[in-house]
């Protein structure tokens, strides 16, 4: 017999859904078993499965009746949030039934992070616009590595969601547990065209993590022949920048 596939957990099928699905149907296609035998359909304690069923199907008006009588912190599997539950099915229009119903979108949820950090780093900005919409904030340190939702936008390559965090007032000077700024993030990912934006935008090109190292080091350190021609007038134009501004 072939041999079982291993459970995913919850985190696991959801970054797998968000990034290849593109409608509630496509999820549908996805793997949904999760760790401890149980479905991604349920995972939420019995006594939120009504409020979790509610979420999934995009029923406002349940969303409104039954939200003020769930715990502040409700959490299922995984520590899944509801607001994170409201992604994971495609549902802006429950997330805001969610927020508008009082639930708290600083509660931390997956891996440590809130509903934002998530928001950040999907491939739909519709969630952050809801979240920023009704007063999220946008500075909230998450997760092992102490970072904000500004820095999963930019590791994820989120340009709508990195341009809402910008807007919002994030903070693009912010330092993770590991002395990291953006500009190292947007270094270690390659992308030269949002370091530049960020330099453009005040972020402080000197700054060094906890080893020692800047932005600069990790950018320059891939040979410039492996980049395409748009790489490389990219990081030229770091390069140009750095010049002229220091």
């Amino acid at each position: 017999m072939p041999a079982r596939p291993s459970p995913l957990s919850l985190p696991a099928v959801l970054a797998l859904a968000l990034t290849a699905a593109t409608s509630p149907a496509g999820a549908e296609k996805m793997p949904t078993t999760l760790s401890q035998g149980t479905t991604v359909s349920t995972p939420f304690p019995s006594a939120l499965h009504p409020l979790a069923q509610a979420v999934a199907e995009g029923d406002t008006d349940t969303i409104a009746r039954l939200t003020p009588q769930a715990p502040p912190s409700a959490h299922g599997q995984d520590n899944v949030t509801l607001l994170e539950w409201a992604i994971w099915n495609r549902r802006a229009d429950s997330l805001a039934a969610l927020l508008q119903a009082g639930m708290d979108p600083s509660i931390p949820g997956m891996d440590g992070e809130s509903v934002a950090h998530l928001a950040a780093s999907v491939d739909d900005p519709r969630y952050l616009q809801v979240l920023i919409g009704h007063g999220a904030a946008v500075d909230l340190t998450g997760g092992k590595a102490g970072r904000t939702p500004i820095f999963r936008a930019v590791q994820s390559r989120r340009s709508a969601q990195f341009e809402l965090l910008l807007a919002a007032g994030a903070d693009i000077n912010r330092s993770d547990a590991m002395g990291n700024t953006l500009l190292h993030v947007a270094a270690e990912v390659g992308d030269a065209g949002r370091v530049l934006q960020l330099l453009q935008a005040g972020a402080n090109p000197d700054a060094t993590n906890s080893r020692g190292v800047s932005f600069q080091t990790l950018l320059f350190a891939e040979d410039p022949a492996r980049l395409n021609a748009k790489g490389r007038a990219e990081r030229q134009a770091v390069q140009d920048w750095l010049a002229a501004n220091r």
